[in-house]
């Protein structure tokens, strides 16, 4: 029999502890060395850089729906900005820091799901599932607001068991729902099934569960007040309002998608596949009369092994029962700790999990699962608010599992305990969606601004920027459907986008971006080839450039032609938007002794004076000190 405390226990906790560490390690190193990569993050972000830019103010011309709807995230992260400078790092950080959240909350959950003894290894495997969650990984520091939403519905239910907060804690349990929904709309059908969860339960006690319900309910309906102001000020019902962006094209990708995804079960990702699987039938047996847990563990893993091999296959995907990941060692990890769910045949019994537990997560998972099927199924990551029950779920079916190897004999607990740190540590390879091929790039290209640029940006889209930057003056009008390059072009982006040639007349000059790839095909049919722009006589567009597959890019009028790139080390002076700035500044520096400097331009409204044929770095520096005694900003640059 289980004794009080178990050093095995308290030692994988220590693990669990040590390899969370590393991840958010490694989640700062991205943090700090790379900028924003994901779209929407640079789309749903240009929101932030106006905040940041008009602070206190949150309504712009350019803002919509999809905007206004999610507050949270994006007007903390345009603060942020206000307070300390635009800097990317930031919002990074910032996103690392609801991902911490994420992981404390369900790891307090899951301490406080089991008796004391069981404590430790709950809260340690609570963690553990989340670290090797797919879409956590590839999310954690992104800028999104799908991890920020499940972070703070897991924060709403852990201050329900915040006992010691005594009379604060209704209240805060309200400001964390009200901001939950205000993260992200999608949370409203998971407040919705967390008071129903806490409703669930003996009549008797239903009064001292009625004022929590009531502080998670109140403060939803706050959420919905802003929600309904925001839908009036853009002329829309609340419903539309809150669903703005999963229509039209989406609804017809989740319609195509439905049946293969929700087939797959692998919607937490490969490596949880079965354990999902497992966990959602054993509560589901469990609620069957007469049914023992025993039954249930066996019916989870009959049907586990059955569904995870057959649903990919009845979806249309294929798959093998194992992830096929190519790494013996991580398959071995996989079939090591779903085989070490046989343990729960052996578990005590206060390590089981109650039916009114098993009742009160089922409950809380179904209404934003629904949803997420409906609306969301084309993407894993929009299933964010029904991962802290279903984390829960698969941590009541692994508790009882990791009690019973303990049970039978303590060194037998080393076989899941193990399994679940191997699948996290190699859970960290795919951090944003690096893979072992981009960490070797990252580590390649730290010091190095430019390679860190396209690493997270990519190919395209870098190039999409270097293309356009030399093109763009203050006074130009960006037009394109890219909602990036708000992003980086806040004042200037109009996002109508063309949807004919007439379309582009506007006062001054327009550079037009138009997108190539295959859903900017199925959107604007014939007129996402740009042998459609091509004919345009009204205005005039002159193609700058095109790479085939992802953009093509046009102006109105002449394109700007800036000086070729001279390969070598070269000093730079200073930065200007007109050419006779740089003239002022180029007289100074040849007055004070520089005489190889010339003025280059870099754009239609961008030259620089600079210095060409430094030999080395040592001898940049020391012109940089020469200059530094003129009164002279110098710096080095090229390579």
């Amino acid at each position: 029999m289980l004794g009080g405390k178990q050093p095995a226990f308290r030692l994988i906790a220590l693990a669990v502890a040590l390899v969370a560490l590393v991840v958010f390690a490694l989640g700062f190193l991205i943090s700090v060395t790379l900028p924003y990569g994901d779209w929407d993050a640079m789309a749903y972000g240009a929101w932030s850089r106006m905040i940041a830019g008009n602070w206190p103010h949150i309504r712009f011309a350019a803002a919509s729906a999809v905007d206004y709807h999610r507050p949270f995230f994006y007007a903390l992260q345009g603060t942020i900005w206000r307070i300390f400078g635009f800097h990317q790092s930031l919002g990074r950080l910032l996103s690392l820091a609801f991902s911490t959240l994420l992981a404390i909350s369900v790891g307090y959950l899951s301490w406080r799901a089991v008796p004391r003894r069981y404590a430790e290894v709950s809260a340690a495997i609570g963690v553990a599932l989340v670290i090797i969650l797919a879409t956590f990984e590839r999310f954690i520091a992104s800028g999104l607001t799908d991890i920020p939403v499940a972070a703070m519905l897991a924060l709403t239910a852990a201050l329900l068991f915040a006992r010691r907060l005594g009379r604060t804690r209704l209240p805060l349990v309200g400001i964390a729902a009200c901001l939950s929904l205000l993260t992200k709309p999608s949370a409203v059908t998971a407040l919705a099934g967390l008071i129903l969860a806490v409703l669930v339960g003996p009549r008797a006690d239903l009064r001292r569960r009625l004022p929590a319900a009531g502080a998670i309910a109140g403060g939803t309906a706050v959420a919905l007040v802003y929600d309904l102001v925001q839908a009036h000020y853009v002329h829309m019902g609340l419903r539309a309002f809150m669903t703005e962006g999963t229509d039209g094209f989406y609804a017809s990708l989740s319609a195509n998608l439905r049946h293969d995804v929700l087939l797959s079960s692998s919607w937490l990702g490969a490596d949880l596949r079965l354990l999902l699987t497992f966990a959602v039938v054993y509560a589901l047996v469990r609620l069957v009369p007469r049914s023992t847990h025993r039954i249930a563990v066996a019916a989870g893993l009959v049907v586990g092994f059955i569904w995870s091999w057959l649903g990919p296959h009845l979806g249309g995907g294929g798959g093998d029962l194992v992830p096929g990941t190519g790494r013996s060692l991580h398959q071995v990890a996989v079939v090591v700790l779903v085989a070490s769910l046989g343990f729960a045949f052996f578990a005590p019994g206060d390590a089981i999990a109650n039916r009114l537990q098993l009742t009160r997560l089922l409950v809380w998972v179904t209404p934003p699962f629904v949803v997420w099927a409906w609306f969301g199924v084309y993407d894993d990551r929009l299933a964010s608010p029904v991962w802290p029950p279903l984390l829960l779920l698969m941590v009541r079916a692994l508790v009882p599992a990791f009690a019973g190897a303990v049970a039978r004999r303590q060194v037998l607990v080393a076989f899941p305990a193990v399994a679940l740190l191997v699948i996290a540590g190699y859970a960290t390879e795919n951090m944003n969606g690096l893979g072992s091929a981009g960490w070797r790039s990252l580590t390649n290209s730290l010091g190095s601004a430019p390679s860190l640029r396209s690493l997270a940006l990519g190919g395209d889209f870098a190039t999409e920027l270097d293309a356009i930057k030399p093109q763009v003056q203050p006074g130009d009008t960006i037009v394109s459907s890219d909602g990036r390059l708000e992003f980086y072009y806040p004042s200037q982006v109009s996002l109508v986008g063309a949807s004919s040639c007439s379309a582009l007349k506007r006062p001054g000059r327009t550079v037009f971006v138009l997108l190539e790839s295959d859903e900017s095909q199925a959107v604007a049919g014939a007129r996402a080839d740009p042998k459609y722009w091509q004919s345009c006589k009204s205005p005039k567009l002159t193609e700058v450039t095109e790479r085939p597959g992802a953009f093509a890019l046009f102006v109105t009028g002449a394109p700007c032609t800036p000086a070729p790139a001279v390969p070598g080390l070269a000093i730079e002076f200073g930065r200007f938007r007109t050419q006779a700035a740089a003239e002022k500044l180029l007289a100074q520096a040849k007055g004070d002794g520089f005489r190889e400097a010339v003025v280059e331009q870099l754009g239609c409204s961008s030259y620089r004076v600079v210095e060409h044929g430094v030999p080395n770095k040592a001898v940049g520096e020391s012109i940089v000190a020469e200059a530094k005694s003129a009164h002279l900003d110098a710096t080095i640059v090229g390579g």
